[in-house]
C-alpha cells in the first residue's frame, strides 16, 4: 500500500492529526483521513475524510475512487447478532479476548496475528455512495487504474471457507458500468505487479510455479485487454523482478516496473547486488542501467536518468542520481556523520567451486582493526529464504560482530536468488545441495584468508538460516558454537503449524506428511539431535507464526535431553521480523545474547 500519491496539484498522504480523531480510532471507530501538501510545502490541510478504513486506493478524483478494506467474517457475525450496532459488536469481540477461534487455514499470519475469517474486499466510492465489488468470502488486491481512468485491473482470490486456495485470478473492470471480466490466461497461476502500459495494455508478472510444479521466478507479460493478445516479454530467469538482497537497515520498497519506448525497466537480483535493468520489447535483450555493485531499493525516472534510494558499499541508504552511463552519483550523505564515528570494514571476496562444478563466491568481513599475523574467531552467517541473497552492502549485525573482534563469513548457496530459477530450485535437496555449498565455502574461506582461527568458528542464521544451523550441528562438529534463530527443527510440525506450512513444505519437498512423512522426517534437523555436540543458543519470538515457537522449543528440548550446553531466549510481543523491525531494545538484547554466546565458546 502506498502512503502517498500525487493528486489535485499536491501530495496526498494519509494521516490522522487531530487528537480527538485519534481517540475515536483508539475506541474502535473506523476513520481514514487524507491530508494534502500543496506547492510551497507549508503545512498540510485535510483533503478527504472517510467514515471507514480504506486500504489501497486508486483515485479517479477527490469524490470517486476504488479502495480495498478488511472484512472480518467473525465480527460481521457479531454485528448481525447485535442488530447492526457496531459499538456493541466491538464490545462483545473485545470481551471475548480470553480465547481465540480458528476455523480456516491459514488461521494466523506472521506480523498480522489471527486471520481466520479475514478477507480484503474491493469497493467503489462515488460521492458518498459505496458499492461492494467483492463476494463475501473472496479477497481482492493490487487495484490499478488505467491512465484514462476508464479501466481498473486487480487480482482476486476465489471465495472459500476452510482451506485457502493457492494462486489467484486477474480481473479487469469497466469503471463506467462496473462490469467485470476475468482473464483465465493459465490454468494455475499467481498474478501480480499489475501496471498499465497504456489505456489498452497492462504489464504484469505471472508466476506459474503451481502449474509447472517447481520453484521458479515470475515471468513478465504484456496483455492487450481489448484484443486479448498475451505476449511474454521476459521469462524471468535469470533476472526476476525485485531485490532479494537481505539487509537489517531500512530504506526503499517501491520496486515497480517502468517503461520507455523500447522496453521495460525494473530492479532485479544479480547474484549479490540489486541493479536496475532494461528488457527490450523486441528481443528481450538485457541492459544494465546501473553500474557497479549498487543495490537499488527503489527508483523513479528523472530527467535523463533515475533518482534512487540505494545501498552502495558499506554505507546506509542514501539518495542517488543514476545518470545515462549508469553511474550512481550521491545526492545525500545522511548516514555519513554516524558512520564516521565507527570503524566500518570492507568485505573480502572468496571464490570456490561446488560439487557440481559451479563457480560461486562469498565474502569474509575481517575483524575491525585486525593485527597482521593474528588469528581471530569467525562466524558463518546464513541468510533466510532460502530464495534470498546476501549482498556486498552494509549489514549492521555483521559490522557489529566485526567490531567485536570476529571475522564474518557469508555466501549464497544453491537455493538462493540471483542466479536464475534452476539454481534456486532445491526441491528435495534441502540439507544436501545447500549444506555442501556452505561447507565448501567455509573451507575456501579458511584457505584464502590468513586471519581466521579454524578452531574457533561458529555458525548462525535466521529462518532458513536457522534450519540450516540446526541441520549443520547435527551433521558436523566443526563449529564450536551455534546460534539458531527463528528456525525449523521438524518439517512435520512446521508443515502443520506455520502460516505458510503446507505450501512452503510442498515447494521444498514436493510432498506432505501423509504421502511421505518419512522423507520429511529424514530432512528434519530434529531427527539428528542425538548427534549434536555443539553448544547452541536458540533465539525465538512468541508471536512468530512463520516458524512457530514450537520449532525452537523442540530443538532446545532435545539438546537439553542429551546434555548439550544450550539456552533459549524467547522474545515476547515479537514475531519473525525481530532482527529487522523488532523493538530497538529487543534487537539490542538479541545481539547481546548472540554475541555473548559466541564470546563464551569462541574467545
Amino acid at each position: 500500500m502506498s502512503d502517498y500519491s500525487f493528486q489535485d496539484g499536491g501530495i496526498i498522504f494519509r494521516g490522522i492529526r487531530d487528537e480527538k480523531d485519534r481517540e475515536k480510532t483508539r475506541k474502535g471507530e473506523e476513520l481514514t483521513v487524507f491530508q494534502k501538501l500543496s506547492a510551497g510545502y507549508g503545512e498540510a490541510d485535510e483533503w478527504v475524510r472517510l467514515p471507514f478504513q480504506a486500504g489501497q486506493i486508486e483515485w479517479i478524483d477527490r469524490e470517486r475512487f476504488f479502495y480495498t478494506a478488511s472484512y472480518d467474517h467473525q465480527f460481521e457475525r457479531l454485528l448481525r447478532e447485535n442488530g447492526g450496532n457496531r459499538q456493541e459488536a466491538r464490545k462483545k469481540r473485545d470481551d471475548n479476548n480470553i480465547y481465540r477461534i480458528f476455523d480456516e487455514l491459514p488461521f494466523w499470519s506472521n506480523g498480522r496475528g489471527d486471520v481466520s475469517g479475514l478477507r480484503t474486499h474491493l469497493y467503489y466510492y462515488d460521492k458518498g455512495e459505496r458499492t461492494l465489488l467483492s463476494d463475501t468470502l473472496e479477497s481482492a488486491s493490487q487495484p490499478e487504474l488505467s491512465p484514462d481512468k476508464k479501466t481498473l485491473a486487480y487480482t482476486r482470490r476465489n471465495a472459500y471457507y476452510g482451506k485457502a486456495p493457492e494462486g489467484n485470478h486477474l480481473v479487469t473492470l469497466d469503471v463506467e458500468t462496473l462490469e467485470k471480466k476475468e482473464w483465465p490466461l493459465f490454468e494455475r497461476a499467481s498474478y501480480g505487479g499489475i501496471q498499465f502500459l497504456n489505456n489498452d495494455e497492462i504489464v504484469l508478472t505471472i508466476n506459474r510455479s503451481l502449474e509447472h510444479d517447481r520453484i521458479e521466478n515470475s515471468a513478465i507479460y504484456r496483455l492487450n485487454i481489448r484484443t486479448g493478445k498475451l505476449t511474454e516479454l521476459y521469462s524471468g530467469s535469470p533476472y526476476g523482478v525485485g531485490s532479494s538482497i537481505g539487509s537489517d537497515v531500512g530504506g526503499g520498497g517501491r520496486q515497480k516496473i517502468s517503461f520507455d519506448e523500447k522496453g521495460i525497466r525494473f530492479v532485479t537480483t544479480a547474484v549479490d547486488y540489486a541493479p536496475l535493468i532494461h528488457i527490450a520489447y523486441k528481443d528481450a535483450k538485457v541492459t544494465f542501467l546501473s553500474k557497479g555493485r549498487v543495490t537499488v531499493q527503489e527508483y523513479l525516472p528523472y530527467k535523463d536518468g533515475f533518482l534512487a534510494v540505494a545501498l552502495d558499499g558499506q554505507q546506509g541508504s542514501e539518495i542517488y542520481f543514476i545518470d545515462r552511463q549508469g553511474n550512481a552519483n550521491p545526492l545525500t550523505a545522511i548516514n555519513k556523520p554516524l558512520f564516521d564515528e565507527h570503524l566500518i570494514v570492507e568485505p573480502v571476496e572468496i571464490t570456490f567451486t561446488n560439487e557440481e562444478g559451479q563457480r560461486l563466491n562469498g565474502y569474509v568481513l575481517p575483524p575491525a582493526g585486525r593485527e597482521k599475523g593474528k588469528r581471530y574467531p569467525a562466524i558463518l552467517d546464513i541468510h533466510g529464504g532460502p530464495k534470498s541473497a546476501y549482498g556486498t552492502v552494509f549489514f549492521h549485525e555483521m559490522q557489529y560482530w566485526a567490531n567485536q573482534g570476529y571475522a564474518v563469513l557469508f555466501t549464497n548457496p544453491r537455493g538462493s536468488d540471483g542466479r536464475g530459477s534452476e539454481f534456486a530450485d532445491i526441491r528435495g535437496k534441502v540439507g544436501a545441495a545447500d549444506y555442501s555449498d556452505l561447507m565448501a565455502f567455509t573451507d575456501a574461506a579458511l584457505e584464502q584468508v590468513d586471519f581466521i582461527d579454524r578452531e574457533r568458528v561458529g555458525v548462525t542464521g535466521g529462518s532458513y538460516g536457522g534450519i540450516m544451523t540446526n541441520w549443520i550441528i547435527g551433521h558436523t562438529d566443526r563449529f564450536k558454537a551455534a546460534v539458531s534463530q527463528r528456525g525449523i527443527s521438524s518439517w512435520l510440525t512446521f508443515s502443520n503449524t506455520s502460516d505458510i506450512g503446507y505450501t512452503f513444505t510442498y515447494n521444498y519437498w514436493g510432498t506432505d506428511i501423509w504421502k511421505d512423512g518419512a522423507k520429511l522426517w529424514d530432512g528434519s534437523p530434529l531427527k539428528y539431535a542425538d548427534r549434536v555436540k555443539t553448544p547452541t543458543l536458540f533465539i525465538h519470538s512468541e508471536e512468530d507464526y512463520r516458524c512457530w515457537l514450537v520449532e525452537g522449543i523442540q530443538m532446545y528440548y532435545a539438546l537439553q535431553y542429551f546434555n548439550v550446553p544450550s539456552r533459549i531466549v524467547v522474545f515476547k510481543n515479537e514475531n519473525h521480523e525481530l532482527s529487522r523491525s523488532g523493538k530497538p531494545a529487543n534487537r539490542i538484547k538479541r545481539l547481546e545474547e548472540i554475541t555473548g554466546w559466541f564470546d563464551t565458546y569462541l574467545k
